[in-house]
């Protein structure tokens, strides 16, 4: 439990850290956002002004070249009445060409209408064009105005942007501060849990030692029973003497028996051994469990030997050493049915894995045979 307390410490303010982190991470990115908004707002208007400024230039020339055409119109129509007049001044004096200058007048006449239906026309075009330059200003004004804005808006954007980056930098110390008190209470963590498994193996320890005692205490109980059992069981010993002999011979006819198996498949895997590196590896181990057996039949023989020996000493001093031959007979019949389920058992695993042997010879000589 004291050792998950600084833990539990810690997770809580990085918790509280990284919230505040991401808070302000997404602020900044608002900021950020809202910056290239006003950036690109702000680009617009000014290409939106320019692109008005240039229209107003436009206008403002065409409105000249309006002016000098009304000028010119003008000097045209002044030209053309003094023209109209001097025909009426010498009509009294003219010739008889007068039905000529007739013609000339009413010419002239009809040109004057025409300029000054031009002339209206202009001035109705200047009219239009001063309205719409008025109009412009007016938008022009507007755009700055709102340009103003958004330059104000723009600086008070980066100064949050910069108050943002002023606060994210800080963050980033408290986060490094953070990381480093995390570094060293995982260390104190660390030192808590080896003290920890220290003191668990030392229970462990203890708690075997204790569990050792009572199986020599309970052992010894039961061998003070095995012992007022003991003289009964000498009876029973004589005969179990005749079967152990039996059970030694059938003993020994399985080791030659498996002892031959043991030359067929040592032959059979001599032959299959490049395709059965696998087969190899669980023969390995089938021959080391054999050797196990072996071992403990040459150990049971030995026992075996012993015990004729002992019993042949027996009878000589059967009163004298009553006891002692007692003890040793039990001490045997324990080991003979060990040996026994161990040998039963070692059959009936060994018989397994000769049927799987056998069955992956089959499998590994079909392989071969399809190949």
């Amino acid at each position: 439990m004291e050792s998950q307390s600084p833990s539990t410490d810690t997770k809580a303010p990085s918790t509280d850290f990284e919230a505040k982190y991401e808070m302000t991470q997404k602020q900044l990115d608002d900021c950020l956002k809202d910056n290239e908004n006003l950036v690109m707002k702000y680009a617009y208007v000014e290409k939106k002004n320019i692109d008005l400024r240039a229209l107003v230039e436009e206008k403002e020339g065409e409105l000249k070249r309006r002016d000098r055409e009304l000028a010119q119109l003008q000097k045209q129509l002044a030209t053309l009445k003094q023209a109209a007049e001097q025909p009426r001044h010498s009509r009294k004096t003219a010739d008889p060409k007068a039905h000529t200058a007739g013609v000339e007048e009413r010419q002239a006449t009809e040109q004057i209408a025409e300029l000054k239906a031009k002339i209206m026309e202009l001035q109705a075009i200047e009219i239009m064009l001063k309205h719409a330059s008025i109009e412009q200003a007016e938008r022009i004004r507007a755009l700055q105005k709102s340009n103003e804005e958004l330059r104000v808006s723009l600086e008070h954007r980066e100064a949050d942007h910069n108050g943002c980056l002023r606060q994210l930098k800080e963050t980033e110390d408290d986060r490094q501060q953070l990381q480093g008190r995390i570094k060293q209470m995982a260390g104190e963590q660390e030192a808590q849990s080896t003290r920890i498994a220290e003191l668990s193996a030392r229970l462990h320890e203890a708690h075997t030692a204790a569990q050792e005692s009572s199986r020599l205490q309970h052992t010894i109980e039961q061998q003070a029973h095995e012992r007022e059992q003991l003289q009964v069981a000498l009876d029973e010993q004589r005969n179990e003497c005749e079967t152990v002999k039996q059970k030694e011979l059938e003993l020994l006819t399985l080791n030659k028996d498996l002892s031959e198996l043991n030359c067929v498949l040592q032959q059979e895997i001599a032959k299959q051994e490049s395709n059965m590196l696998a087969v190899t590896l669980e023969y390995g181990k089938f021959i080391k469990m054999f050797y196990d057996y072996d071992a403990q039949i040459v150990s049971l023989a030995n026992s075996l030997a012993i015990e004729r020996q002992l019993r042949a000493e027996e009878r000589l001093l059967m009163a004298k050493h009553i006891a002692d031959r007692a003890r040793k007979l039990k001490h045997t019949e324990q080991c003979l049915r060990h040996t026994l389920h161990d040998l039963e058992a070692y059959r009936k695993k060994y018989g397994a894995i000769v049927k799987e042997f056998q069955r992956e010879v089959k499998n590994v000589q079909q392989v071969v045979a399809g190949h």
